[in-house]
């Protein structure tokens, strides 16, 4: 059969994916069979792992990096997908996903077989909507969440892939994230296997599946690239407590730390409460400190602060920095560290192991210049 060539391109703002040539569905030589004769485009069944099959197209070329992105700061499209989700006979084929990464994510779940999915969230992960597709039907158990089901039993409309690059057999990934881009926003991760049944989106992106790698298959995978912005940008975020103060409000991206800083502004550019966020568009939580209460987080604000002795926030030679009234967090979910440079861990708050403070001075006004 003639190869039709695809190419799309997945535009994130921050960010691009380029999907060339690709061969179209059931290329395999299988068109499928089902009562009533050969179904239009059935994607067909995949050659075992011993058959070669197509030439490996190679790597992916991710494209240039726009550098106005802003598209990256939106709920996180995680696309999951299988071609047969289970071993045996049964009807339908069940199917696990376990989101630990904290944040807002919408998932894109794939199967050629009829497929139960499962969903289970770790705290601070929530999902905006559900995208399922496949061949044969495709359900999900995960309640109050906005369901789009597309598929040839369901309605006629199918996509499935679970290769990357897409490698020529059943099952066509580019068609599927190319549906995927269009209805749930451009694709930030893709993870994929002929057959697996458990999936875990663990925090910093790492992704462990029981892919049956003992048949032959394995597990692909792509995380696109972002450039997220580092200097202080106006953003009316939400914080999961109220606020201590009403002033305006900004955000930045911390690349050491991998997270969002939020800061909202008391009555003067250089003075603010700070806060931190897995996602830029979930609640933003408290910073405690475990040896202090927060003199060390004002180097999320100035990059030359420096800090010798954590009792003394001028010690590092800032006569301007100081913080306020100390605030005993006892309860809720906060990012903690004892000591300055230490990485940032979300932790439920403890009575009097989590202090902070009602507002920082650091020694430089929010915006202020570029970092």
């Amino acid at each position: 059969m003639k190869l039709a060539a695809l190419g799309f391109l997945l535009a994130c703002g921050g960010c691009s994916l380029y999907f060339g040539d690709a061969g179209s569905p059931g290329d395999d030589g299988n068109p499928g069979t089902q009562p009533g004769g050969p179904i239009q485009g059935d994607p067909g069944t995949p050659k075992p792992p011993g058959d070669p099959g197509p030439v490996d197209p190679g790597p992916v070329d991710p494209g240039p990096v726009d550098p106005g992105a802003a598209r990256c700061e939106g709920p996180q499209v995680d696309v999951f997908a299988v071609y047969v989700p289970r071993t045996g006979s049964s009807s339908t084929g069940e199917a696990g996903v376990t989101i630990d990464q904290p944040g807002v994510h919408t998932l894109v779940l794939s199967a050629y077989e009829r497929t139960s999915w499962h969903v289970s969230l770790a705290p601070g992960a929530s999902v905006n909507a559900v995208y399922l597709y496949g061949y044969h039907a495709q359900t999900v158990d995960l309640g109050g969440v906005p369901v789009v089901t597309h598929s040839y039993d369901q309605d006629g409309q199918f996509a499935c892939g679970y290769s990357f690059p897409y490698n020529g057999q059943g099952c066509d990934t580019n068609q599927l994230l190319a549906r995927a881009a269009a209805e749930a926003g451009p694709v930030h991760d893709f993870h994929g296997c002929y057959q697996a049944v458990k999936w875990t989106l663990h925090t910093g992106g790492r992704v462990t599946s029981d892919c049956d790698t003992a048949a032959g298959y394995q597990q692909d995978d792509f995380t696109r690239a972002c450039r997220l912005p580092s200097d202080w940008q106006p953003a009316a975020f939400q914080t999961l407590e109220p606020a201590t103060c009403t002033g305006a409000r900004f955000v930045r991206y911390d690349t050491r730390y991998a997270a969002w800083v939020g800061a909202i502004l008391c009555g003067r550019a250089d003075r603010y409460k700070l806060y931190m966020s897995a996602q830029r568009d979930d609640r933003f939580l408290q910073i405690a400190d475990f040896a202090g209460d927060g003199q060390d987080h004002c180097e999320l604000v100035n990059p030359a602060f420096t800090i010798p002795d954590e009792d003394d926030i001028t010690s590092g030679g800032c006569t301007a920095c100081s913080v306020g009234q100390l605030i005993d967090v006892d309860g809720p979910p906060v990012y903690a560290r004892a000591r300055f440079g230490q990485p940032f861990a979300r932790v439920t708050s403890r009575y009097w192991a989590d202090l902070t403070t009602d507002v920082y001075a650091c020694g430089i006004a929010i915006p202020g210049p570029s970092r």
